[in-house]
């Protein structure tokens, strides 16, 4: 059982590894976006972390009234104060918890949103994978098309069908070409939307191979489980913030002045100030909003964990429908290789046409890339799956 564990994370550092190294395949300006987006998350974050620390106010008035006399009076008064709380019932300490918590879920944010951008250019690759083998398929469905046409035209000269039949063999070749142009058009859009994040050559990019991991671990690296622990912290810290907010609070005052009007004076004045509030009609409402954000936030985390069971088992199933699919390929390219034996022996002695032997020959063709292509489909399905866990990008 030990073993078998050690393998998956093995697995799983090896893949999130490789996916890892496709930072690069995002375009310079994607890049730099991203880059901004951190530098933004961790400025906000340190204005927060500070933000029960208050600015040092300077002031500075000038007045000239007669007044009180016949005589002009000038007043000049200069000032640098600071009013700084050094106790707030737990508040400052939960504050610095708070923003340290808010950075991490916003690097959570973050980091799904780069993810999310390496996936789609990633899954554009297999896609455009995928089309070329759709393509290289559908290339031989013509060639049995109109080896078909061949057939009923010779049946119909001979008398033996009638033109309706030959009719509908020349519609399903047109369908099939229809269907090419359909499919090179769909990879010219699958293009354009590697090079919307990208500006590698699609064709030079190495893509990485996936492995399906265990659940417990796949839910360990959710990025959306990952978002949702970090809130619930938040949330917290800010409960125990509001509630501190109407406790004692104790402050530093500090001043210096300078005044200028019959005569100078210069003094400084420094003191404590304990303010406690009294009265606060909303207070209970409040706090009790706060409380319910909190218990609102550990809800939706149970919430998202079965939400990402069921993206986890979703997944597994499809790859063992894909499996499932591949056998049978596979299993045909075996009866095909049988039938094609038999039927190149019939050809020889006679009994069949080149027709029969390059119509078997062009359906195993296609069974093999029927295999390739839902290979490929397991792969997009695990990118899926990847793509929604925190690996080192």
């Amino acid at each position: 059982m030990r073993l078998i564990k050690f393998l998956s994370i093995g697995l799983l550092v090896a893949s999130l590894n490789v996916f890892a190294s496709n930072y690069n395949i995002l375009s310079g300006l994607k890049k730099s976006i991203i880059s901004q987006d951190e530098k933004k998350n961790e400025l906000n974050s340190d204005n927060l972390e500070k933000s029960w620390i208050n600015s040092i106010k300077g002031s500075f008035s000038y007045s000239n009234s007669d007044a009180m006399s016949k005589n002009r009076e000038e007043t000049n008064t200069l000032s640098i104060s600071i009013n700084q709380p050094i106790f707030k019932s737990g508040g400052i300490y939960y504050a610095i918890k708070y923003a340290n918590a808010n950075r991490n879920f916003l690097r959570i944010i973050t980091k799904n949103s780069e993810q999310t951008q390496i996936k789609t250019a990633l899954l554009a690759i297999l896609n455009i994978k995928k089309i070329d083998l759709q393509i290289q398929k559908q290339k031989l469905l013509i060639k049995n098309a109109k080896i078909d046409i061949l057939r009923k035209k010779e049946q119909y000269k001979s008398g033996f069908l009638d033109s309706s039949y030959l009719n509908q063999a020349i519609l399903s070749e047109n369908s099939f070409q229809k269907g090419l142009i359909d499919m090179k058009s769909s990879k010219f859009d699958l293009i354009k939307t590697f090079k919307t994040y990208s500006d590698r050559d699609y064709k030079r990019v190495e893509l990485p191979k996936f492995a399906l991991l265990n659940e417990s671990l796949f839910l360990k690296k959710s990025l959306a489980v990952l978002q949702k622990n970090s809130e619930i912290i938040k949330n917290n810290y800010l409960k125990k913030m509001t509630i501190s907010s109407y406790l004692p609070t104790v402050s530093f005052t500090a001043g210096y002045y300078n005044i200028h009007d019959f005569g100078a004076k210069k003094y400084t004045a420094y003191g404590l100030n304990f303010t406690i509030p009294l009265f606060d009609l909303n207070r209970g409402r409040t706090i009790e909003i706060k409380k319910v954000e909190y218990l609102k936030s550990k809800l939706e985390l149970q919430d998202t964990k079965r939400a990402e069971k069921e993206n986890y088992d979703a997944v597994v199933n499809k790859i063992k429908l894909l499996k499932q699919k591949i056998a049978i390929a596979k299993s045909d390219m075996e009866l095909y290789d049988s039938l094609l034996l038999s039927t190149e022996d019939s050809y020889k002695a006679g009994e069949k046409t080149i027709y029969d032997v390059d119509t078997l020959k062009n359906s195993k063709k296609t069974m093999s890339l029927d295999a390739k292509i839902f290979n490929i489909d397991i792969q997009a399905s695990l990118l899926e799956l990847y793509a929604r866990m925190n690996g080192k990008i």
